[in-house]
């Protein structure tokens, strides 16, 4: 019986040995990185590339579309949305694009995630035929667990971004064909919305990485007006200043870490997206791609990252076998 329970034993702390070790060996790139999506290949795919432009690098390899990707905030994990199982859905694969695996267990159609600042749980806009109304803005942890609505919206809203601080959750809400920016804070429920004396057709907001300013796209005369301009304000409304004004849509803001650039979408000639930054300071521009089409710019630096040890991952492997058994 003795030998019969160390064998056990033995064979139980092999096996959290193999999920920790396999769980440690994704690493964060060691540089700052920009992800994207671009269909330069002829099919929408997952890159990565330096906050300059260079080094643009192919991460994903399917035949089916990826698209948005997100970074962990520790930069290990990169969270996107994928066809690749016939539903757009969310997937999580290593910062290198290895050990690709879907969220949930059962496919439903989510898209536009993004990740809690504690790595413990993820929001996203999803479709829910069963109910009414059909779109919700929704949170789940990182296994697909603990499913939990926080706004109701329609398909043409969105956009979740979760608060640095995480205590707060800015989307898009589309009412009266007019769409604006609400904020939900988590902990009451309560929603207020964005600049309320303002017109409306604000889109993409993005906290900017100390939760004090939203980035975020507007076509402040209108959607028949001039062309949508990125903008930046505090979170109560005050310090609204234009920070890219261009002929072209621009949308899709995305903080860098350090809170002093912004990249973003703009579509240019022929419907061309491509990926620019923006110093907010002075206000210089460059353009990062210029082959295919390119999409959903995100930020990792790992100069930002806290020093600290990461307990968490042998912990969760841990209680996760204990509940199956």
């Amino acid at each position: 019986m003795r030998i019969k329970s160390l064998f056990l034993f033995c064979c139980l702390n092999l096996i959290l040995t193999s999920i920790y070790a396999g769980q440690i060996h994704a690493q964060a790139p060691k540089t700052k990185k920009i992800a994207f999506a671009s269909n330069r290949s002829g099919n929408w795919d997952i890159y990565t590339m330096n906050p300059d432009g260079s080094e643009q690098k192919r991460v994903t390899q399917s035949r089916a579309g990826d698209y948005s990707p997100v970074w962990s905030p520790n930069g290990e994990q990169i969270l996107f949305v994928s066809n690749r199982d016939g539903v757009y859905d969310l997937y999580m694969m290593d910062a290198n694009g290895r050990r690709v695996r879907r969220v949930f267990r059962k496919l439903v159609l989510r898209i536009q995630p993004t990740w809690s600042p504690d790595g413990e749980r993820i929001a996203f806009h999803t479709q829910k035929p069963q109910w009414k109304p059909e779109w919700n803005i929704q949170t789940a942890t990182i296994y697909g667990a603990d499913v939990q609505d926080v706004a109701e919206v329609v398909q043409q809203g969105g956009y979740p971004s979760w608060s640095p601080d995480g205590n707060e959750i800015a989307f898009v809400d589309y009412v009266k064909d007019t769409r604006r920016i609400r904020i939900i804070t988590l902990d009451s429920g309560k929603v207020r919305t964005f600049l309320p004396k303002e017109s409306p057709w604000m889109s993409t907001p993005a906290w900017s990485p100390d939760s004090n300013r939203l980035a975020f796209a507007w076509s402040k005369w209108g959607i028949a007006g001039r062309p949508p301009a990125i903008f930046v304000a505090n979170r109560d409304g005050t310090g609204l200043k234009r920070v890219v004004k261009s002929e072209w849509r621009v949308f899709g803001p995305a903080w860098s870490p350090e809170g002093d650039k912004l990249a973003y979408i703009e579509q240019g000639d022929n419907d061309s997206f491509q990926i620019f930054v923006v110093d907010i300071r002075t206000g210089v521009r460059k353009q990062l791609t210029d082959e295919g089409l390119n999409r959903s710019p995100a930020w990792f630096d790992p100069t930002t990252l806290p020093v600290q040890p990461q307990p968490r991952l042998l912990t969760t492997t841990w209680g996760k076998m204990k509940v199956q058994d």
